[in-house]
């Protein structure tokens, strides 16, 4: 099970990245739907790595740091916090709220490896 919460968590920086990146271009051209469509894949695939570590945790693999366990809720908890700041809105902003989240979570993303 450590292996694939492993892959999970290249896979969740794969569509983080990429999300961050569609957020920015998206910003620089004054908004688009799929913006939300990013925001939405990045939160799903960190749910479901969130999910997978749960039973990891569960059947006694530890993270080498409790601190792994943190970093995890703040992931989960960035773009929920950061579409409740954007939700009024207009797309452009919107765009750069959820690229600066998206950025922000690669950098929780990182530290949740370095602790794992």
């Amino acid at each position: 099970m450590p292996a694939l919460h492993a892959l999970g968590a290249l896979a969740v920086f794969a569509v983080v990245a990429v999300s961050a990146v569609v957020a920015a271009v998206s910003g620089l051209l004054g908004g688009s739907p799929w913006v939300e469509r990013a925001r939405i894949a990045a939160l799903a695939v960190v749910g479901v790595e969130i999910a997978i570590g749960a039973v990891t945790y569960v059947s006694g693999a530890r993270p080498a740091d409790p601190l792994h366990l943190l970093y995890g809720l703040a992931a989960l908890g960035i773009l929920p916090l950061a579409d409740s700041f954007a939700t009024e809105a207009p797309p452009r902003p919107r765009a750069w709220v959820v690229a600066a989240a998206l950025g922000l979570l690669l950098l929780v993303l990182w530290r949740l490896a370095s602790t794992g």
